[in-house]
């Protein structure tokens, strides 16, 4: 009896209390130029900027820092301007440790076809800082990174933010010029800022600006007890209902002794979920409703 009561009380754990969410307009403009980057010679006909991709995560991870060693993911994205390694690795990983929030990708820039990257990103207050990398394509490995800039310094949400960006090196790859496929670094350094090295002067490449739009408060966020779980008693048939609006990962049905009869991973934008427990034997279980945040809900659920 006494493991059933252990097991049972780490799955009824109590919802964390709403944190407010703001919503940022953010803004990735071109600097980058033939004149200050490249020495009056032209760009590559196919300068771009990758992907601009990161997370807005809690202190307790960082991604790509200044004096560290890029990961595979972040060379990825140095060397390739490709982040599916970056985001299955390194962002999963601090998703799975309730590190992060989300996965942002705000989308690519080429040089031809206009000069800025516009976007739109809700923050929680559990994970304040930005993290963003994008490859300067092409290069041996070079990129930007936004290093854990904090939104809410000081316990406030900061209302404006510009930051000038500069060139760095991943420590990856060989090369002084706009050319891909170079010798590997060995051994491999680190993340270097080569602002002022050849072919870069001392001009930014790019600037982020971001532009607080709303808060909402801890009362107006959508909270996990809100949501409905009808029938119950049921013959296996659950509705689980008033799910818009909130960022679910997964639910997952366990039996009183613990064992997970049945997982789903929530698709996002939907009003409503079935859920179909008709093949599971009579009796009590608990229902758990884990959002991406790591906040969790809990009901017992009576099939008969």
């Amino acid at each position: 009896m006494k493991k059933i009561t252990l097991i049972l009380s780490f799955l009824v754990c109590s919802f964390a209390f709403s944190q407010s969410v703001a919503t940022y307009n953010f803004k990735f403009t071109n600097f980058w130029n033939a004149t200050d980057h490249n020495g009056g010679n032209a760009l590559p006909g196919n300068a771009h900027w990758s992907d601009l991709v990161g997370a807005n995560h809690n202190s307790n991870v960082t991604f790509a820092q200044a004096g560290g060693t890029a990961t595979t993911g972040v060379e990825n994205i140095a060397e390739l301007g490709a982040w599916s390694v970056f985001r299955n690795n390194d962002i999963q990983d601090a998703l799975d440790a309730n590190n992060a929030q989300q996965f942002i990708n705000a989308g690519d820039l080429f040089l031809n076809a206009g000069t800025e990257i516009n976007f739109t990103l809700q923050i929680s207050e559990d994970y304040p800082l930005l993290t963003l990398l994008s490859m300067i394509a092409p290069s041996p490995d070079w990129l930007i990174v936004v290093n854990s800039l904090d939104l809410r310094s000081g316990g406030t949400w900061q209302n404006s933010i510009t930051i000038d960006l500069y060139p760095y090196d991943a420590g990856t790859e060989e090369g002084s010029s706009y050319t891909l496929s170079n010798a590997a670094t060995s051994p491999q350094g680190v993340i270097t800022n080569i602002r002022g090295v050849a072919p870069f002067n001392m001009e930014k490449v790019a600037q982020l600006t971001v532009n607080l739009d709303s808060v909402l408060s801890s009362s107006e966020v959508p909270a996990l007890e809100d949501i409905s779980i009808y029938p119950n008693p049921s013959k296996g048939n659950v509705t689980i209902s008033n799910i818009q609006n909130m960022d679910l990962e997964k639910i997952e049905v366990y039996s009183v002794l613990g064992s997970l009869v049945k997982q789903v991973k929530v698709k996002q934008n939907l009003s409503k979920l079935n859920l179909d427990l008709s093949n599971t034997n009579k009796g009590i279980f608990l229902l758990k409703i884990t959002d991406k945040k790591g906040s969790i809900h809990t009901q017992k659920l009576v099939i008969d």
